[in-house]
Formats: C-alpha cells, structure tokens, sequence
C-alpha cells in the first residue's frame, strides 16, 4: 500500500505537515509514500485537485480553508460537522469512490486539551465546584481558528464562550455559531480575561495582548494555537495556574487525525496486493497506530516523546 498526499497552501515554505507526515510513514515503514508540499492560491484550487487525482489526500492551509468547503458544495463532496460549522476544511480524503472534507483543527484543539483536564474533570463541566468560571472557556479572537475552538470547546463539555476581541463587530460569525451549536457567549475586547477552565489564544504570536487574568478555575487548561518558541500567552496564563499547551500539542493532534483519514482511505482501496509494504494486515490499527503516529511526529518535533493517552 503506498499514500501520495500532499499540503497545498501560500505561503507554504514554513510549513511543518511534510516533515510530521513523513515521520508517520517512516514510523510505520511505509518507504514508498510520500508526501509533498505545494504553493497554491485559491483560484488555483478547483484545477490543481482535478489534474492529480494520483493523490490520496491533501492538508490545506491558508487560504484555502474556506475555498475548499465552497468547492466541495459544488461538487457534491461529502463535509463532516467540523468543517460544515465552522465553513472551513483543512483535509481532503479520497477513497472507495468518495470525497471528503474535515476541520481536524478541531480534533487537535480538543487532544491537545483534554488529557491535561483529566485529573479534573469537573474543571469543564463544574460539577460540584462553585466556581465562577466551571464550564466556562475564553477565545482570543474570532476567525476561522477561533470558530474551531469553539467547537471544540462545545465537546470537551462546556456551556459558555467569552470571546477576547480588538473589534466586537467582527465576532458575529462565531457568536452566531455559539448559538447553533447551543453554547451561550459574550464578547468583550482583549483588556481582561475571566474565570475560565479553558482559555485558547488563537492570534498570532505577535498578536498576544496583555490582559488582567482574573481568578483561574482549579485544573484549567490554557492553550496557545501559534507554536512560537516563547509564549507570552502561555507564560501568562502558568503564572496565574493555569497549565499550559502550546501550539505544538495542536499541530501534532490535527496532523494525527489527518494521517488516521488518509491511511484509511488507502485501506479501503487497497486491493490486497503486496508489492509495495506493508499491506493492511501488516499496520496496527485503534489506539497503537494512534500513538505510533503521534509518537513520531511528536520526535519528529522533538517534542514530547509520547502522547497523552485520552
């Protein structure tokens, strides 16, 4: 079985899914997959999938996110939750026949949080607490990252979103989508952050304001989605107790995700030939080819050397 896949994007020289995906093939012996990278805007996108059909799927960054999701509604694609609510794809599958589209920004939002809520699980949830800020998570932003957290925030249990914004008038689309997917929210500007379990900066590093925290919920969790060498945010938000993540955890979760759905789209159709190893009988699969892949894109980082357990 052999994957050819690929991250389109521009610009796309920085990104790291080349160097994660192939640790994941080499961990997995699979010598004769590759994976590529390609500059691309999106006008070129429609045309760029149609002339390399050879390719079992595709990680998408900026700007093609939005474009993709438009693109499958043309085409009948099929588009999971994720990305039919936040109207953003980052992954395309091929397989048995069938296209499709997913946001695993989600899935990587919600792997790199939710083994650090573990030990306490009432910190989302608010059973039993009385804390001002259980079941509570503040984004800072509110674009298409910040869409997907807050989707994330909605599985990993949580009733209420403050969004942490330079202009309140931007906010509408996740605001809007707080209420479809039946979370409250409120929105104010980057001078304070509340009580939260869950705090996730979605801006650039660059970006990162510098807020009065007020006080933290016991066993909260902070996440910085831009994996710079130093975090402000982050350092912050440890400060103030909170544990902190950095946009490492992410990037390696959605990558992960992204590798499960591609391997399973060569699976379904492989045709049982043993020319190119290993075949599917030869891959582990569930929670061992999870932490396999993981595991190698984490030292492939030089990262954590394993992933949390969820």
């Amino acid at each position: 079985m052999r994957i050819l896949a690929a991250v389109l994007g521009s610009p796309i020289a920085h990104s790291k899914s080349p160097l994660l995906h192939r640790a994941a093939f080499a961990a997995l012996n699979m010598e004769s997959s590759e994976y590529s990278r390609f500059e691309l805007g999106s006008e070129e996108l429609e045309g760029f999938l149609d002339s390399h059909p050879e390719h079992v799927g595709f990680s998408l960054t900026m700007p093609l996110k939005d474009r993709l999701v438009a693109l499958a509604g043309v085409r009948g694609w099929t588009v999971d939750e994720t990305a039919t609510l936040t109207a953003a794809g980052n992954t395309l599958v091929r397989g048995s026949g069938e296209v499709q589209v997913a946001n695993t920004d989600v899935r990587g939002i919600v792997r790199a949080i939710a083994p650090h809520m573990e030990s306490v699980p009432y910190a989302a949830h608010g059973a039993g607490t009385g804390s001002a800020g259980a079941g509570r998570a503040t984004i800072l932003g509110a674009g298409a990252t910040a869409a997907s957290a807050l989707v994330a925030c909605r599985d990993l249990g949580i009733a209420h979103v403050d969004f942490r914004v330079r202009n309140p008038d931007r906010a509408r689309r996740v605001l809007d989508l707080a209420e479809r997917i039946g979370l409250t929210s409120s929105v104010g500007d980057l001078t304070r952050i509340g009580p939260s379990a869950i705090v996730i900066s979605t801006l650039p590093a660059e970006a990162a304001p510098n807020p009065i925290w007020e006080t933290p919920v016991p066993g909260g969790v902070a996440l910085d989605v831009a994996y710079a060498a130093e975090s402000a945010f982050l350092t912050a938000a440890a400060a103030h107790g909170l544990h902190p993540v950095d946009g490492t955890a992410m990037l390696v979760e959605q990558a992960v995700a992204q590798f499960e759905m591609f391997l399973a789209a060569a699976q379904a159709d492989d045709a049982g030939t043993t020319e190119n190893l290993p075949t599917i009988e030869n891959l582990p699969t569930g929670q061992e080819l999870t932490s396999r892949v993981a595991a190698a894109m984490y030292a492939a980082l030089e990262g954590p050397p394993a992933r949390a357990r969820d």
